[in-house]
């Protein structure tokens, strides 16, 4: 799962709510690596071309797949960042 790590966004100065919307996404969810970690998912750095604020979440036993109890974790753990009208989480 790709992510936009906020705290190298914010160390840079540039407002995080900003940098994560563009018209190919209007909403975005957060929540923090130590849940992820903690549902048994990898979390790292993973810089990419276009963006130097990239990181992955991986599952460990199968990276691209994450099982049905990671996906509730994660679920349950987010919030808003950049709310979307009318939809729920």
């Amino acid at each position: 799962m790709s992510v936009d790590i906020k705290k190298l966004i914010d160390s840079s100065g540039i407002d995080a709510q900003t940098y994560v919307t563009t018209p190919k996404y209007v909403g975005s969810v957060a929540f923090t690596a130590t849940v992820a970690r903690s549902a048994g998912l990898l979390v790292g750095y993973d810089p990419v071309p276009d963006n130097p604020y990239h990181g992955e979440v991986w599952g460990s036993n199968r990276p691209n797949r994450f099982s049905s109890s990671q996906q509730k974790a994660l679920l349950n753990a987010c919030q808003w960042f950049v709310e979307i009208p009318d939809v729920e989480i």
